[in-house]
C-alpha cells in the first residue's frame, strides 16, 4: 500500500459488513478501525476483523475551466490541498440523474467527507460576493478549524444566503445558525417572531442557537458551515472571481460580475443622498483590506464606473466611494445592485427618481419598437402633471433623443405625436421601473 494515500476499506465480521475510508500517512503503521464501525461491526476487544477489499481512491481530473454550459464547476474551485498542506480526494458521482461531488480530506486521523452538487448555477457568484462583503477571511492558526462564517442582520439576505447553501447541494445537517437579537425586542414580543423565521429556513432544530443579548443593535445573525474543506472552496472561488474581473472582464462575463457585485454591495455596501437642492448621490463600499478595496475599484473601472479610495484617520475600513450620475445609477438599476435590501432598494430608486434627467419628465407617444402609449396612460402610471412635459421636450429634442412629428395619423385622429429614439426608449422603460418599484415598497 502506498503512502500518503486514501483507501477505501471493506471488512467482514460474522455476518456483519462495513466500509470506511481512510488516509494512510507516513507515521501510520497499521489500519485504525474507527469507533462507529466497530460498533457497527459488534466487535469486542479481543475479536479479529477480516478484511474483504482494499482499494486505492483516485482524485478525478480537474477541469479546465469553471465555466460549463452556463453553469459553474465546483469541482474547479476545490484544492488539490488544503491550507495545512494535506491532501484532497474529489469524485464525481451520479444521484437522481444530477452529478455530486464526494470530497475527503485528512482532519485528526480519520478523513473528513463533504458532498455538493457539481455544476451550479450562476447565482453561486451572488454567494460569492456576499461572502467577500460579510465572510470571515481563512487564516491558518494551530488547532483551529477553518469553517464558513457569514454574518448579517438583515433576515433576508441570510434566507438568500442559506438557500444559496442547499442549492450547492449542502445538507441542513451540516449549516448552523445563531441568531442574537436585543433585549428590547425581547420586551416587546419579536422573540417568537425571530424563531418562526430562523425555523422556515429549512435548518435542522438542533442546529439552531437563538437568544436574546445585550450590547446588539436589534437582530444579527452568523450562517456557519463547520466544514474547513467547504469554507476553502469559498475562498478560492470568492478570489478567483474577484482577481479575474479586476483584471479583465470580457463582454460575455458582464453578467457574471454583476451577480459577484451584487452580492458584495448588498451585503456592505450603501448609498447617501444629500438633501441640499444639488441631490448628490454617493454609492460606498466599506472593506478592511486594502488589497481587496483595490480589487474592488479595478472591478468598477473595467464596468466604465470609476471610483475614490479613501481612509478616515485612526479608523479601520477603507472606503470606496462613487459618485451617482446617470450612467452609473442606471447600471446599478439594470444590474439590480442595491436590490436585496429593501431600504437601499427604495434609497437606489428615489436617487433615479429625482434625478435631473426624470424630475421634469412628461409622457411620450410612439417608441422605438413601434409600440404607442396614450398621454393620460402614462400620466396615470407616473403620477405627474401635463404642465411639465414642455421643459423636458426641449431638452431631450437638442440631444435628438425625440423628434416631433406634427398631425401624424393614429388610430383614426390626427395627433401631435413626439417618437423616441432607441435610447428615449430605454429612458422611459427605466423610468416607468422606478416609479412602479416605488410604489410596491410603499405598498409593502
Amino acid at each position: 500500500m502506498d503512502l500518503n494515500a486514501f483507501y477505501n476499506i471493506k471488512t467482514r465480521h460474522g455476518r456483519f459488513a462495513a466500509s470506511f475510508i481512510i488516509y494512510l500517512g507516513e507515521k501510520d503503521e497499521r489500519i485504525r478501525i474507527p469507533k462507529k464501525i466497530g460498533q457497527d461491526l459488534r466487535l469486542k476487544m479481543a475479536d479479529e476483523v477480516e478484511v474483504t477489499r482494499i482499494s486505492k481512491i483516485v482524485r478525478s481530473p480537474t477541469p479546465k475551466d469553471f465555466l460549463n454550459k452556463n453553469y459553474i464547476d465546483l469541482f474547479y474551485f476545490i484544492p488539490k490541498k488544503t491550507y495545512s498542506n494535506l491532501p484532497v480526494i474529489c469524485r464525481e458521482y451520479t444521484k437522481m440523474h444530477k452529478k455530486f461531488l464526494e470530497c475527503w480530506y485528512s482532519s485528526k486521523g480519520r478523513p473528513s467527507e463533504l458532498s455538493l452538487k457539481r455544476f451550479v448555477s450562476t447565482d453561486f457568484l451572488e454567494l460569492c460576493g456576499y461572502y467577500q462583503a460579510e465572510g470571515s477571511k481563512l487564516k491558518l492558526r494551530a488547532r483551529q478549524g477553518r469553517n464558513f462564517l457569514f454574518t448579517n442582520s438583515s433576515p433576508r439576505i441570510i434566507s438568500n444566503v442559506v438557500r444559496k447553501l442547499f442549492d450547492i447541494g449542502l445538507e441542513p445537517e451540516v449549516i448552523s445558525l445563531y441568531c442574537r437579537y436585543d433585549k428590547s425586542l425581547a420586551k416587546r414580543g419579536a422573540g417568537p417572531k425571530i424563531r418562526r423565521f430562523c425555523s422556515n429556513l429549512g435548518l435542522n432544530g438542533a442546529r439552531l442557537k437563538i437568544r436574546s443579548a445585550s450590547r446588539i443593535e436589534n437582530f444579527v445573525s452568523i450562517v456557519a458551515v463547520t466544514n474547513s474543506l467547504f469554507g476553502e472552496t469559498i475562498m478560492n472561488a470568492m478570489d478567483y472571481f474577484r482577481k479575474r474581473f479586476a483584471y479583465k472582464i470580457k463582454d460575455s462575463e458582464k453578467e457574471l460580475c454583476y451577480k459577484f457585485l451584487r452580492g458584495l454591495f448588498d451585503g456592505d455596501g450603501s448609498i447617501f443622498v444629500h438633501r441640499d437642492k444639488s441631490l448628490h448621490i454617493r454609492i460606498m463600499l466599506y472593506e478592511g483590506r486594502k488589497e481587496y478595496v483595490r480589487d474592488y475599484a479595478n472591478i468598477l473601472q473595467n464596468l466604465g464606473i470609476c471610483g475614490k479610495i479613501t481612509k478616515v484617520k485612526n479608523k479601520n475600513p477603507y472606503i470606496l466611494t462613487v459618485n451617482g450620475n446617470w450612467q452609473v445609477l442606471s447600471k446599478f438599476l439594470k444590474g439590480h445592485i442595491l436590490s436585496l435590501n429593501i431600504k437601499k432598494q427604495e434609497m437606489l430608486l428615489n436617487a433615479i427618481n429625482q434625478h435631473e434627467r426624470f424630475r421634469t419628465m412628461e409622457p411620450l407617444f410612439l417608441f422605438a419598437d413601434g409600440k404607442s402609449m396614450a398621454t393620460y396612460e402614462l400620466r396615470q402610471r407616473t403620477g405627474w402633471k401635463y404642465g411639465w412635459m414642455h421643459t423636458w421636450l426641449r431638452r431631450r429634442a437638442r440631444e435628438r433623443i425625440i423628434t416631433l412629428i406634427r398631425k401624424r395619423k393614429i388610430n383614426g385622429t390626427l395627433n401631435n405625436v413626439w417618437r423616441l429614439s432607441k435610447l428615449g426608449t430605454e429612458e422611459l422603460n427605466t423610468l416607468l421601473t422606478v416609479k412602479e418599484g416605488l410604489k410596491r415598497l410603499h405598498k409593502d
